[in-house]
């Protein structure tokens, strides 16, 4: 229908695709308001121009700027509005071009500007707000001139297939074709309207024109084009690339999982259907390009197209369905996760029922103060210690790391602790018991130890009666050892490997004598590799530091070094497990 009053408006992007979306919508309202042939041609050719103009010259920067067209209707008249915040620039100014004399001389492009002048009847140009505003105005034709009495051609059903063709093909005249030679481009302006799910089975001439308005929109880096919260205006079809979206914040350290919206497929339509904030992050990732339809286009414009309609429920389905799924997959996931914490709990529960926690120890041998803490990083860590008599005279302490973390190191640490137990416990004479206990130790950690896994142990035997210490070690960290009066020093032990590798070693001891108030103190690597703020290590010459000019007992060396370590790491969770033994030999009074 011929309109007397009319207005219809375009915003473009500075992009390559904005000279084609400005054609094609001018030829669907040239159709639509029955402008005619020569007009919509006029039309389309100063528009192309004009834009081609701004999107090459107007902008010093990359950023994308607004382009901006407005088609005004009137009764006499057809005025063309093409604005841009680009540098300003009046195109009535420039001098007419000079004719060359020979074909030599003749410089090709630039005549632009001069044609837009030659097909519009009326040009005039101001700058308005920082603002280029180029106006054209042409004569309406009647619809009795002929000039206006174009009828349109039908093309008939949409002829371009959905799937590609599958190569080599056949001809009608027999010859085989291997692959596809076809080497022009898209003819039509807006042909990825026939790769968007949105529009399967749609005429292009249906959306064409409803489309050539829509703003398409170039992302070079990762974009957050909608985040919890953002009032959405707009459905965005992906052209290019793809769109991630994220329930959890895409930048924060807790990243979650993500889905994946690819090219042809749409986002944002929940949101502009029921009006609400958008729920999730939506991130562009690098060469991604998006047609971008706002809110009244995608309602009034192209929802009443039953096909459009039914595409886009089926696209909501799908959608539902795989939202569906990773429900289900999230909650079976929690159920497991829930399972694993639970024998987590119980493993914890049963390592620290393994220990000898108690405090004091012993407290029927008054000849000897003993005091353990363990302060693990994880629910079951790698760390144990051990203190048992194994007569009315002789106890057997030892401290121990196994290689690892997390359940296998929990599962390593039981056995060798199990182990320690059972050899120390055999009825045997007192000398060479010792060395029997680790080297029975190391053999039955070696066998069937194909993963090689490993422990570093001290043990020790004091004999109550008279002080003397005996003690075996395998690669664990020397202990401290303080004799009354005197500054703190790590004992002298025996170098030897650690246990679990080889099943052939012989260990060497050591062996010292503790006189009344002597002090030992057992640790593990969690005290001496605990680091600060700074990324320094605690480290031995702090430990010896703390413990000097000590004279409180057994507990009271463990309470200093775990205040000293606390203090140093700034009351961070410690990154390693800490375990401290401490035995103080008192003497029979």
């Amino acid at each position: 229908m011929h309109s007397a009053h009319a207005r219809r408006s375009l915003r473009l992007i500075n992009d390559s695709g904005a000279i084609s979306a400005a054609s094609a919508w001018l030829r669907t309202l040239g159709d639509s308001f029955d402008l005619g042939s020569e007009l919509v041609f006029r039309l389309d050719l100063c528009a192309s121009e004009l834009v081609a103009n701004i999107v090459s010259y107007a902008f010093d920067d990359e950023a994308p700027h607004t382009i901006a067209l407005d088609l005004i209707l009137e009764p006499q008249s057809v005025k063309l509005v093409v604005a841009d915040d680009g540098r300003e620039f009046d195109p009535l100014e420039l001098p007419e071009p000079v004719t060359p004399a020979t074909l030599e001389e003749a410089s090709v492009g630039g005549l632009g500007v001069h044609l837009v002048r030659q097909f519009a009847d009326q040009v005039s140009y101001e700058r308005t707000s920082g603002r280029n505003q180029l106006t054209l105005a042409w004569t309406r034709p009647s619809r009795s001139s002929p000039s206006g009495s174009r009828t349109p051609v039908r093309r008939g059903v949409e002829r371009r297939r959905r799937q590609a063709a599958v190569f080599p093909l056949i001809r009608a005249d027999g010859r085989r074709v291997s692959h596809d030679a076809r080497v022009s481009g898209e003819r039509r302006a807006l042909g990825f309207i026939s790769r968007l799910d949105l529009f399967r089975d749609v005429p292009y001439a249906l959306i064409e024109g409803l489309l050539a308005h829509c703003a398409q929109r170039d992302y070079p880096d990762e974009y957050v084009v909608l985040a919890p919260g953002m009032q959405n205006d707009h459905v965005a079809l992906v052209l290019a690339g793809r769109l991630r979206v994220h329930l959890d914040d895409p930048a924060g350290e807790s990243q979650g999982g993500y889905t994946v919206i690819g090219c042809g497929e749409c986002a944002g339509e929940l949101s502009i259907i029921d009006g609400e904030p958008a729920s999730a992050w939506v991130v562009a990732e690098p060469g991604t390009r998006l047609l971008l339809i706002d809110a009244h286009t995608f309602f009034s414009e192209l929802l009443p197209l039953p096909q459009v309609a039914r595409n886009l429920l089926r696209l909501m389905a799908a959608r539902m369905r795989q939202a569906n799924h990773q429900v289900v997959e999230q909650v079976r996931r929690s159920l497991v996760l829930e399972r694993l914490q639970s024998e987590l709990r119980t493993a914890q529960e049963i390592q620290s029922g393994m220990l000898p926690l108690r405090s004091p120890m012993f407290a029927e041998h008054p000849e000897i103060e003993c005091e353990a803490s363990i302060q693990q990083a994880r629910e079951i860590g790698g760390d144990f210690f051990d203190a048992f008599f194994i007569d009315e005279n002789r106890l057997f302490v030892a401290i121990g790391d196994v290689c690892g973390k997390g359940m296998p190191a929990a599962l390593l640490m039981m056995r060798t602790l199990t182990t320690l137990r059972a050899e120390a416990a055999r009825k045997q004479g007192q000398k060479g018991h010792l060395e029997r206990v680790m080297e029975r130790t190391n053999r039955k950690l070696a066998l069937n130890n194909e993963r090689l896994l490993f422990a570093s142990l001290f043990i020790g035997l004091l004999d109550t009666r008279d002080g003397s210490f005996r003690y075996a070690n395998a690669g664990h960290l020397r202990p401290v050892l303080l004799r009354r009066g005197d500054a703190p020093v790590l004992l002298k032990v025996p170098r030897n490997p650690i246990a679990g590798i080889d099943p052939t070693i012989d260990y060497a001891l050591g062996e010292t004598r503790l006189g009344s108030g002597d002090q030992l103190l057992l640790y593990t690597d969690g005290v001496t590799e605990a680091l600060n703020t700074r990324g320094e290590l605690f480290g031995e010459t702090r430990l010896l530091a703390t413990l000097t000019g000590l004279r409180a007992g057994a507990a009271g060396a463990i309470d200093a070094v775990r205040e000293a370590t606390r203090l140093f790491c700034d009351g961070q969770a410690p990154s390693d497990d800490v375990t401290l033994l401490a035995l103080r030999y008192i003497g029979h009074t």
